[in-house]
């Protein structure tokens, strides 16, 4: 069992880092000001703008010295992130998660952030959360659910439900066990290294961006080759952004690679690069039930 991090109080004081891809400085203070405006204190890194190597927001050391100066600082509350692109799997050897393991609190991001959640489990054994980003959620606003749903989960609230379409279901069933997952290709990536992170009998969620159908098949298939899918009690499939782009031959991909496997299996839930992300614990006990049409938070996922 994952540690879980402290609840997200009212006033709380949020760092905004970038350990992967720059950003444009205004969308990211324009996402900050929207953050203000909700009562919390919000200090953003002053990397997220550097551009290094083109993709970097900063060089290897420089975005290594804020997310190690950030945990180790214990008047930050939560940790958002202002995008994802590449450049956290350069520095995962290097970070303080001892830091973080003294005093868990919410990490919160997806994209290229999928490598920080699993090394973190891996090393340290500290819950995260899959979700929202500043340069595209926060900036652009989330809908009123999915709002609500992100500051109920990180105040503590519980059982907390979302509900999805008869549509959405590749295969019926329920299941309840540990949520796990994030970028399709960053865990992928991450196999073979220490901070391969797999719960094999846990739910299991993926989402991408820009991959073709025979890349995906590839991927997941490297996974169901390697024994990942033998124990899974569930998968959740978020938004696959550019992917495809035959939408027939995706939904094929989708009900081959899963479809026979004894468990539930749901698509097109809203979280990944699409944005408006729903907000995914890593670590937190959910149940996903297809009769009803319900993923259900099942317990508090912060202390």
């Amino acid at each position: 069992m994952l540690k879980k991090p402290r609840r997200l109080r009212p006033g709380a004081h949020i760092a905004v880092l970038a350990i992967s891809g720059p950003s444009d400085s205004q969308r990211i203070e324009t996402a900050a000001a929207r953050l203000r405006t909700r009562g919390f204190e919000v200090t953003v890194a002053g990397n997220v703008a550097e551009r290094a190597h083109l993709y970097l927001a900063g060089d290897d050391d420089l975005r290594l010295v804020e997310i190690n100066e950030a945990f180790a600082a214990g008047y930050y509350d939560a940790f958002l992130f202002a995008r994802g692109g590449y450049g956290a799997m350069r520095i995962l050897e290097r970070i303080d998660y001892a830091a973080i393991a003294r005093d868990p609190r919410p990490v919160i991001g997806f994209s290229d952030l999928t490598a920080l959640h699993q090394a973190l489990a891996a090393t340290v054994g500290v819950a995260s959360f899959h979700g929202p980003m500043l340069n595209s959620d926060f900036v652009d606003g989330l809908s009123p659910e999915i709002d609500r749903w992100f500051w109920a989960m990180l105040a503590g609230q519980a059982p907390l439900v979302h509900r999805f379409e008869r549509s959405q279901v590749i295969a019926e069933g329920s299941a309840e066990s540990i949520a796990f997952g994030g970028c399709l290709s960053l865990t992928n990536d991450l196999i073979g290294t220490p901070y391969d992170f797999w719960i094999p009998d846990g739910i299991w969620f993926w989402e991408d961006i820009g991959e073709s159908t025979y890349r995906l098949d590839r991927m997941l298939t490297h996974l169901r080759l390697s024994g990942r899918f033998d124990r899974l009690q569930g998968v959740i499939v978020g938004k696959l952004k550019d992917c495809g782009p035959e939408p027939d031959q995706l939904d094929w991909l989708l009900h081959d690679i899963f479809g026979a496997m004894g468990i539930p299996v749901v698509r097109d839930f809203p979280f990944g690069h699409h944005g408006d992300n729903l907000l995914m614990p890593i670590g937190a006990r959910i149940r996903l039930d297809t009769r009803r049409g319900a993923m259900t938070v099942v317990e508090p996922v912060v202390s």
